[in-house]
């Protein structure tokens, strides 16, 4: 079993890329060998984890007559694309050119756009997990109130950062995880 160094689950199997109880990519068990003696198991330290600092206050939602729909030119982003990191998925991805609700169908709310439902770890992705939507030429997503999460790891960040809890900016190469169902994000 491979313990996780951001949480202390230790119960993910030996071949896990990610921890099953956060989702955090897992540091593999390297068995050291010297010449003549038996092979020792070096454990990874923990990385610390740094918190997460907001260094605006979060603005508060303001009520009027709606504006029309922007249009976008062709600067802006209008169109993405979800590619599942998972090997084997029943949908390799999922394009993306307006507000998509993501998660799992469900008879009485009726279907969702983007179905993870068929996907390993789908069970624990919520009917109605979150949402990606374009807003002023930039493509965002958030947690519609789901058991599980939504995580991303920045690109170039080796781990998810912590669950977001408001509308987070999404940009080319990040990774996002519904529950355990991830996928790469890219944008036309």
């Amino acid at each position: 079993m491979i313990n996780c160094t951001a949480c202390g689950y230790d119960k993910n199997p030996d071949d896990a890329e990610y921890c099953d109880a956060c989702g955090s990519e897992l540091q593999a068990v390297v068995p050291a060998v010297t010449s003549g003696t038996a092979p020792s198991v070096i454990q990874p330290s923990p990385l610390p984890i740094e918190p997460l600092i907001i260094s605006s206050p979060i603005p508060q939602p303001t009520y009027s007559t709606p504006a029309p729909s922007p249009t976008y030119s062709s600067t802006t982003a209008t169109s993405a694309k979800l590619i599942s990191k998972q090997a084997g998925s029943p949908v390799p991805e999922f394009t993306l050119d307006s507000n998509a609700v993501v998660g799992v169908f469900d008879p009485d709310m009726g279907p969702v756009d983007i179905d993870l439902e068929e996907f390993s770890g789908g069970e624990t992705v919520s009917r109605s997990h979150g949402e990606i939507y374009p807003e002023g030429g930039v493509w965002k997503i958030k947690d519609l109130g789901s058991t599980n999460g939504i995580f991303i790891k920045r690109t170039g960040q080796t781990r998810f950062g912590a669950r977001i809890t408001v509308p987070e900016t999404i940009n080319t190469g990040d990774e996002i995880a519904f529950g355990k169902v991830r996928f790469l994000f890219q944008s036309a």
